[in-house]
């Protein structure tokens, strides 16, 4: 079981779900409570018969809460706030808060926050915000770059040119994300997200070089925070064995399994005068095509048949 607690949410997640902290300041150490099979269930829309640990209030919600009377009402309120697993409430889609909520939350002592946004996005954010706090983990070792859009993981045994290809890339206009030892995750059923695990997506080693930082040398555009892993790409020393019995139309490709998802790989040859960049963007641009249903083998290979036919 995972543990978040209310003055961390706001701390961490504020400008990204823009929140204004109104009443209970006194709650702001009360936890919310992570378990992975129920991560789904800590964030809803108001209810009082199966509270959430956060509970969302709209302007629907505002208006229920006010078509009740008297005793009703207090119940309500009292029903509302005395939930131990409530952690916090965020009224959204409304700019005042009626002064019995802020009263109540001050009295027991619930952090209450505005925020402009939608229900519908403070929701999905705070979804994935959990599950990524609950995703499961596992870091590689290669760097991991944003390379037409794509999360390129790049691997390889030391000495093959990894951080000298990612280099390459970045002056390309691709984006680094981690070098040596990028952190991914599973945030969905077949989603592995890599990021830098201690925030360091800036710095590259590169022999001879040292340590680099690519967001100073190339601009902020050089990085990138996180990106979902798509494609791993291998680079290999082969010997001249090893590259006879690499398929000739369709290339080395393979499937690596990392936390239960499949994933694409493919192996690139390490050899002087190879321009590997090059090669890399090829194999992401071929990659993009194959999951669109595209092979160029095999229409290759049709347009070969239809030629032999022609000559019979």
């Amino acid at each position: 079981m995972t543990q978040l607690s209310v003055d961390e949410l706001f701390k961490n997640h504020a400008d990204d779900l823009a929140l204004a902290w109104q009443a209970g300041n006194s709650g702001r150490l009360r936890t919310i409570l992570l378990e992975a099979d129920q991560k789904l269930a800590n964030v809803g829309y108001l209810n009082l018969i199966h509270p959430h640990q956060i509970q969302i209030v709209g302007i629907y919600e505002l208006n229920y809460l006010n078509t009740l009377i008297g005793k009703t009402h207090q119940e309500s309120i009292k029903q509302l706030f005395e939930n131990q697993n409530l952690a916090c409430i965020i009224v959204i889609d409304s700019p005042n808060v009626p002064e019995d909520l802020l009263l109540a939350a001050d009295h027991y002592q619930i952090p209450l926050f505005t925020s402009q946004l939608s229900g519908e996005t403070v929701i999905n954010y705070l979804h994935t915000t959990l599950a990524r706090l609950l995703a499961q983990r596992i870091t590689l070792h290669g760097v991991f770059m944003d390379v037409l859009g794509m999360g390129v993981l790049i691997m390889g045994d030391s000495g093959t040119g990894k951080s000298e290809l990612a280099l390459e890339l970045v002056s390309r206009g691709h984006r680094l994300i981690a070098d040596d030892a990028p952190e991914f995750s599973k945030i969905g059923p077949q989603i592995i997200s890599g990021a830098s695990p201690f925030g360091m997506n800036a710095f590259l080693e590169v022999r001879g070089l040292g340590i680099l930082n690519v967001q100073a040398l190339f601009g902020d555009s050089a990085i990138k925070k996180d990106k979902y892993l798509r494609l791993i790409v291998q680079l290999e020393q082969m010997t001249p064995e090893r590259l006879q019995n690499i398929d000739r139309l369709q290339g080395d490709y393979r499937v690596r399994h990392i936390l239960g998802v499949d994933i694409q790989e493919i192996g690139l040859p390490v050899a002087p005068g190879r321009n590997l960049a090059v090669l890399l963007e090829c194999a992401v641009r071929n990659h993009s095509l194959k999951v669109q249903g595209y092979n160029a083998a095999d229409e290759f290979c049709e347009l070969q048949r239809q030629a032999m036919h022609k000559i019979e």
